[in-house]
């Protein structure tokens, strides 16, 4: 966890300047990552001499969010002359460097879908005291980041007015994070993985789309939402244009949501021209901020199977390569097919192994080893693959109801819709697979 933290960092050190500062109001609900805070007025920005920014970082990796809240030990107008320049000089970026702090900085941590890796991640930073417990709220514990080293570091290098403000505000910050709201963070997108979801738009040139029509031709559509206005979505069109083109091969679609292109529609078609991106672009479309559980930020990219199921979590933020779709896409393909469903209805029974079970067999009885099957909450979604005697076994919480899918059936076997739920105890699920004729 220190080297995503330090990875974190250098994020927050070069890409940071494109956020806004902190605004005049003191009560913060950031329920990306659990948290309502209210902070008392020296942190409105006109009682400041330097620049404080909040920074909910939100979920980077399964049960893992981040919170952040940046320190500039110079005023705000000089922080939005440089945020608005496109290219920092390396004498700009070393006094960036030398200026920015964190406040404070927290890992939130849902250990209700937190991996096996991240836990023993997180118990190495525990006894390595890079990080502290700071409170639990249910299965959710909020871990605090040691910063003595860069805050000792901070200090030496900046004047004592901001030396004095910065460790006001810090002191003042940890308090208010004692009294501070704690809940389940809420991804966005999270809600409709599992889900089938159609769509309609226009293309730049007016025709219509119906996005069921594009699923159904490819087995993995990435639908990426961007804007004119936005650095980091222009910046990746270049690679995705090329990324789009080589996996056309894999019956793979990219398709682009321009969400202003109604107000700049012939910059729009500039950017897709100058960058050769040939793949299929959309006009805005209303309502689909609801439809598919997207909070605004850019770029945010889908993915889809060819029946329009949303197969994982959004992929929020630009990629430092187009290999971190890749990977993605790569890791889906295997379980994107989802069609007909067999007549042979499954029957759930309970088991005594404290874990949920998917017994697959084909209509003769036969077990049936290699099907991935997808075992869906609410808010995450775990793939398995049965084994030789035809088990895929998850070892869930209890007391959840489950959706269980299977997304790919072997060779020899039709492909199969089925969707099917899990008692709130421990229980086996039986599906059956016909052959193919």
């Amino acid at each position: 966890m220190k080297k995503i933290l330090c990875a974190l960092l250098a994020v927050l050190l070069l890409a940071s300047l494109s956020i806004t500062a902190f605004a005049d109001e003191t009560s913060l609900a950031m329920k990306e990552v659990g948290l309502t805070l209210t902070l008392p007025d020296e942190f409105k920005q006109e009682n400041l001499k330097g620049t404080f920014i909040p920074r909910p970082s939100g979920e980077f990796d399964d049960g893992l969010y981040y919170l952040s809240f940046l320190y500039y030990a110079m005023p705000e107008e000089e922080l939005e002359i440089l945020s608005e320049k496109d290219d920092l000089t390396e004498d700009e970026m070393a006094m960036v460097r030398s200026k920015q702090c964190l406040v404070a900085a927290m890992y939130i941590i849902d250990f209700s879908v937190l991996s096996e890796r991240n836990l023993n991640i997180l118990d190495e930073e525990l006894a390595n005291n890079t990080m502290s417990e700071f409170a639990k709220e249910g299965d959710v514990g909020y871990y605090l980041c040691n910063l003595d080293e860069q805050t000792a570091e901070f200090l030496a290098n900046n004047a004592p007015e901001y030396q004095e403000e910065y460790q006001t505000l810090q002191a003042s910050l940890l308090e208010a994070l004692k009294n501070a709201e704690l809940y389940k963070p809420v991804t966005p997108g999270r809600a409709v993985v599992g889900e089938v979801i159609h769509f309609e738009g226009t293309d730049l040139d007016g025709n219509p789309v119906k996005m069921e029509d594009v699923f159904k031709e490819h087995e993995i559509t990435m639908v990426n939402l961007w804007a004119t206005w936005c650095h980091n979505c222009v910046d990746e069109m270049t690679g995705l244009g090329d990324m789009a083109r080589s996996l056309a091969e894999k019956n793979v679609a990219v398709v682009g949501i321009c969400t202003d292109a109604d107000d700049e529609f012939e910059l729009c078609k500039a950017i897709l021209q100058e960058h050769n991106v040939d793949y299929l672009n959309l006009m805005p479309i209303e309502g689909l901020e609801e439809l598919l559980d997207w909070k605004g930020s850019l770029p945010t990219s889908y993915f889809f199977d060819s029946e329009g199921r949303v197969l994982c979590k959004p992929f929020r933020g630009a990629p430092s390569t187009m290999d971190e779709y890749l990977e993605i896409i790569d890791g889906l393909l295997a379980g994107s097919e989802v069609a007909v469903e067999v007549p042979d209805s499954p029957h759930t029974a309970p088991n005594g192994e404290n874990v949920y079970r998917v017994i697959v067999s084909d209509t003769d009885g036969n077990l049936v080893p290699g099907v991935k099957v997808q075992f869906c909450s609410d808010t995450t979604c775990t793939m398995g693959t049965t084994d030789e005697n035809g088990v895929a076994v998850f070892p869930m919480e209890e007391g959840t109801v489950y959706t269980v899918h299977v997304l790919k059936a072997p060779a020899g076997y039709e492909k199969h819709s089925g969707e099917y739920k899990t008692d709130e105890t421990f229980c086996d699920i039986y599906i059956a697979l016909t052959k193919a004729e």
